[in-house]
């Protein structure tokens, strides 16, 4: 028995198989709930940005808000500090001696010849009281005005400082006067 080879078809090689026609199918139509969550996706990112967007105006005018308090209480701050410094001024001025005294002098007050004092844990007076009259009040002295060599030295301080003052105008007139020479030569006066 002798196996005999079958007819080739023409334009086939024996060494190659045999090709299979592939079929084409129908594919079923998308359904449609792949759309349908979309839609609350999009509300909520949109919620969120409307959300953060209110949230930073808001955020935002509360700084304002504290930022203006902050400088109305800076400057009750800045009154009240300027209202110490000239009360404690008065004070001082108050508490002058010669200004006392004047005033103790004033109101009648003298100074007394005897004092007499009292021993509170054994109940007794020490010294005999007198009454005091205007005779034992030494007369007030003028308060001492300051040495000339101060009022000298005051003196030219002040010119001193008159002086520099003079020259920092005249630096300042200086500057400008070069700043609008340089806005002269430039080009419809803009600067480089």
């Amino acid at each position: 028995m002798s196996i005999a080879a079958a007819p080739q078809a023409p334009g086939r090689s024996p060494d190659r198989a045999p090709e299979t026609q592939t079929r084409l199918t129908a594919v079923p139509a998308p359904l449609p709930g792949p759309t349908a969550p979309r839609l609350p996706f999009v509300v909520l990112v949109s919620m969120l940005l409307v959300g953060g967007v209110v949230g930073l105006l808001v955020f935002n005018t509360s700084m304002q808000q504290s930022a203006f308090q902050e400088q109305k209480l800076q400057e009750q701050a800045t009154t009240l500090a300027a209202r110490e410094q000239a009360l404690d001024g008065e004070l001082k001025t108050m508490e002058d001696p010669h200004k006392i005294a004047a005033k103790a002098k004033e109101l009648g007050m003298v100074v007394p010849q005897n004092a007499a004092m009292l021993r509170v844990p054994a109940a007794k007076v020490e010294g005999e009281a007198a009454p005091a009259d205007r005779s034992a009040t030494p007369p007030l002295h003028p308060k001492v005005a300051k040495p000339y060599s101060v009022l000298v030295a005051e003196q030219k301080a002040a010119e001193l400082a008159e002086k520099k003052k003079a020259q920092e105008a005249r630096a300042q007139e200086m500057a400008e006067k070069q700043e609008a020479e340089e806005q002269q030569r430039t080009p419809s006066g803009e600067a480089r």
